[in-house]
């Protein structure tokens, strides 16, 4: 192959560029230099930065050779930091911190007001004072809220808290009144109380009742066991 045929090399990059009338840019891309009259040329070095933070700008200089040349001297050196490098990294977070804190919070939603505790029942105050008291009254309630009666919590409480059997004589009242039912005939009516009377049904949880006599001759109570008999005696004996 002849020399003539051979490639050419690629020519060097020309240090400076025309940009634009008056304006040249370096081949590295760091410098640009503009024309702001006869004889004021200025260099721009966008790898320094001034006190504004901006890129740096020197000059005037008198020709633009003189401005090439004052630009290749600065590409020897190191660039200078700009003195509000470090102010500017400090002072963005304290005026981010500044403007967090300028904003007006929104205020604080009120807390709801706890719901006052719900007064206490007679069995909590009871259960205050004695335990067991309060654990067999509630057992009495749900006895006899099983056998079907509506006011046991009152009941219960006037038998507790008033010291009488007023559970007991509910429950032979009942018990009456079943036994009489609608019988019209005053005979049967008589032995259904007396039965009544004389034996107690068994409930699981519930006192029965019994009679007894009372100032008899020895100290222990003795049990009266009253049968129709006895009410049919003491009506002939009246006669």
């Amino acid at each position: 192959m002849s020399p003539a045929k051979r490639a050419a090399a690629p020519k060097p990059e020309p240090p400076w560029k025309r940009a634009e009338a008056g304006r040249y840019r370096s081949s590295d891309e760091r410098f640009t230099i503009s024309s702001e009259g006869p004889s004021r040329w200025f260099i721009t070095d966008e790898q320094e930065l001034d006190e504004l933070g901006l890129a740096r700008t020197v000059g005037p200089y008198d020709t633009l050779d003189d401005a090439k040349a004052a630009a290749d001297d600065r590409r020897g050196t190191v660039p200078a930091a700009s003195p509000l490098a470090d102010r500017s990294a400090k002072g963005g977070k304290a005026e981010e911190g500044r403007g967090a804190a300028a904003r007006p919070k929104p205020p604080p939603e009120p807390k709801p007001k706890p719901a006052p505790p719900p007064p206490k029942t007679w069995l909590d105050k009871l259960e205050d004072e004695d335990r067991d008291a309060a654990r067999r009254a509630r057992r009495l309630i749900s006895a006899l809220e099983d056998e079907g009666i509506a006011d046991a919590d009152a009941l219960v409480r006037r038998d507790v808290l008033g010291g009488q059997p007023v559970v007991a004589a509910r429950l032979l009242a009942r018990d009456i009144l079943e036994a009489i039912g609608d019988s019209s005939k005053p005979q049967t009516v008589i032995d259904a109380v007396t039965e009544v009377l004389g034996s107690s049904k068994a409930r699981r949880g519930l006192p029965g009742w019994k009679l007894v006599e009372r100032d008899g001759p020895t100290d222990e109570p003795r049990t009266i066991r009253l049968v129709p008999s006895d009410l049919k005696d003491a009506a002939d004996r009246e006669l």
